[in-house]
């Protein structure tokens, strides 16, 4: 492919994409589809020139206002550097002009966002054992900094050939979601309930941290996601994890209620820099009513003695320390035990935070 090509296919991917943020990700995959001529090296070229070109929308609009996608593609395909001197704060961090406001210490925060994140495996067993299994696959890594079970690859590679992944041997899942649960710190034999588990993630690490002994339930509205975790299971051969397609009443209550709350995501804007252009205030107050309402139900499902974990992936005060906040002033039975982010600054890792509460 050609670098006039190249501009041109991008700019009629930004022209789609700058109306769907959200759906960037399809947008891309169906485009390609669409054009069976290109070979491996145009899809890698396309691929990487037009998320580098979401990566900078803010300032490429900046600096050239009434120019063609095209033309900014072709700026930032031409230039390392745009001069960004005398541009406000949020564009030179590549943020709605309403975000910064919504979070602590954002100019140390945001910038980090900006960063291109690596792919973080969690090894199931141990670490070097797994480590030199995908080696000898032609896939090399390096130990995470802060948690025991991580591994960065050194290069994007498929791993569901590989025979580390087939034997349940590693799933992706970031250092920071790893350090989350860990800080949790459930034992062998504890009860957990993983409020909102999604696919799983957080399930299948808590039942590694448990030896597979004793009892997790994981709930999810999204019933289909609940079935992605049962296969997920199976293939790390965890069977301590039921899950519930209903939200049971509270008869049964647990040593550990996670809820990993539905959020904005904006701690995940490394990796999805195409949705901090979907993001609007409006739907941040919207999710943060949401999270209230799910901690306040969860409560219910914590033993006297028990823990109650708040999670969530994003950065902005609303959904973090403003939600324990509220919630403390209704429920002066819970004391907290650990409050703590995590983000690209503080960690290296991708954004989350995590309260922890003991019931009294």
């Amino acid at each position: 492919m050609t670098p006039a090509s190249l501009e041109k296919h991008t700019a009629v991917l930004m022209e789609r994409i700058s109306k769907k943020p959200f759906a960037a990700n399809e947008l891309i995959n169906s485009y390609i589809s669409e054009h069976k001529h290109f070979n491996k090296a145009d899809k890698s070229a396309l691929l990487e020139a037009v998320w580098r070109t979401i990566r900078f929308m803010a300032r490429l609009k900046y600096l050239y206002p009434s120019s063609t996608w095209e033309e900014r593609a072709r700026a930032l395909l031409e230039k390392e550097r745009l001069n960004l001197k005398a541009a406000p704060d949020y564009i030179k961090w590549e943020v709605p002009e309403w975000f910064p406001k919504h979070v602590p210490e954002a100019e140390k925060e945001l910038p980090e966002l900006l960063e291109n994140p690596p792919i973080v495996l969690r090894a199931i067993g141990d670490r070097f054992y797994v480590q030199k299994i995908l080696q000898e696959e032609g896939i090399n890594t390096y130990p995470t900094k802060l948690s025991p079970y991580g591994l960065i690859l050194s290069m994007y590679c498929n791993l569901t050939p590989t025979k580390a992944w087939q034997e349940g041997l590693v799933e992706v899942q970031d250092e920071g979601a790893q350090l989350v649960a860990l800080d949790i710190g459930v034992k062998p034999n504890n009860t957990v309930f993983d409020f909102c588990a999604g696919a799983g993630g957080k399930s299948l690490i808590f039942a590694q941290m448990m030896q597979n002994k004793g009892l997790i339930w994981a709930y999810d509205i999204t019933v289909k996601k609940l079935f992605e975790l049962v296969k997920r299971a199976k293939r790390a051969h965890i069977d301590i994890i039921e899950i519930q397609t209903q939200l049971p009443p509270p008869v049964k209550q647990f040593d550990y209620v996670v809820v990993d709350a539905p959020c904005s995501g904006t701690g995940t804007w490394r990796r999805n820099p195409h949705m901090r252009w979907h993001l609007t205030e409006k739907q941040l107050m919207h999710i943060a009513k949401s999270q209230t309402e799910i901690l306040n139900r969860s409560e219910a499902y914590v033993k006297e003695g028990g823990h109650l974990a708040y999670i969530t992936c994003s950065l902005t005060s609303d959904e973090n320390e403003n939600q324990i906040e509220l919630f403390l002033q209704s429920h002066p039975n819970y004391k907290v035990i650990k409050q703590k982010r995590y983000s690209p600054y503080r960690t290296g890792t991708d954004g989350f935070f995590l309260c922890l509460m003991e019931k009294g």
